[in-house]
């Protein structure tokens, strides 16, 4: 929804960048999805607009044939991450519900999310009682030292009494203004990490590092896959003749 200004209050408060365990299960604090729920509401069937979620731990259906371990049907992939591997990533997410007329109906959906190349749903069922989407991630990236960090930030009460009136802002908007507002957002992180790269590059007797260059890669690949996750299709899996989508 409004991710992006996770990173602004937050910025200063960073915790754990590094040695965070490979997979890991987690629950919310049942007091912070209480607190959560009193100030954002309940969907009509009695579940949370809101939720709070870990990113080893919250999944979704997804069909597809997958090239790393040559499994073709249906699976259960992390909505944190789309990856393959299963992993996931390693922080606390905010889930928004959606009602299921956010999907068009039943038929449209099928249509548009059918691989033609294996028949499969890439979304699986259609959300008759709605679905959660990933509306943000409590993490941020900053650049330290030429190299682009991920920085996580820790759930606790103060977190949450900071998330509230921005997810309450965030569900007076329209999802034209939601769009705007995310891609100025998007554009201006862009740009400062352009400017970044070109000091780097036009700096006396420094050169620009391969790793810098997929650092850039990468956010531009995490951004588009953000954006699609919140507005549109994601095309999860392996596609026949096809790269990861």
């Amino acid at each position: 929804m409004i991710r992006a200004q996770i990173g602004t209050f937050c910025r200063g408060w960073r915790i754990f960048a590094a040695g965070m365990p490979d997979i890991e299960r987690r629950k919310p604090p049942k007091v912070f999805q209480d607190r959560l729920t009193r100030a954002v509401g309940l969907n009509p069937y009695g579940e949370p607009n809101f939720k709070i979620a870990w990113g080893q731990t919250e999944t979704y259906m997804a069909g597809g044939a997958w090239a790393h371990d040559h499994h073709f049907g249906y699976r259960q992939l992390m909505k944190s991450n789309s990856s393959p591997s299963g992993k996931g990533q390693p922080c606390w997410m905010i889930l928004e519900w959606h009602p299921a007329e956010d999907y068009e109906t039943p038929g449209l959906y099928y249509f548009k999310n059918r691989d033609e190349s294996t028949g499969l749903q890439i979304l699986g069922e259609y959300p008759y009682r709605g679905r959660y989407e990933v509306a943000f991630k409590l993490l941020t990236h900053e650049f330290r030292n030429g190299r682009l960090d991920m920085v996580y930030y820790h759930l606790d009460g103060w977190i949450i009494d900071w998330l509230i009136p921005i997810i309450q802002a965030g569900q007076k908007m329209t999802i034209a203004q939601r769009l705007a507002k995310i891609r100025a957002q998007e554009e201006k992180k862009e740009q400062d990490l352009d400017n970044k790269i070109s000091d780097i590059m036009h700096a006396a007797k420094r050169k620009v590092l391969p790793s810098q260059i997929d650092d850039r890669v990468r956010l531009i690949q995490r951004q588009m896959g953000e954006f699609l996750k919140q507005f549109g299709r994601i095309q999860p899996g392996f596609k026949t003749n096809a790269i990861n989508a």
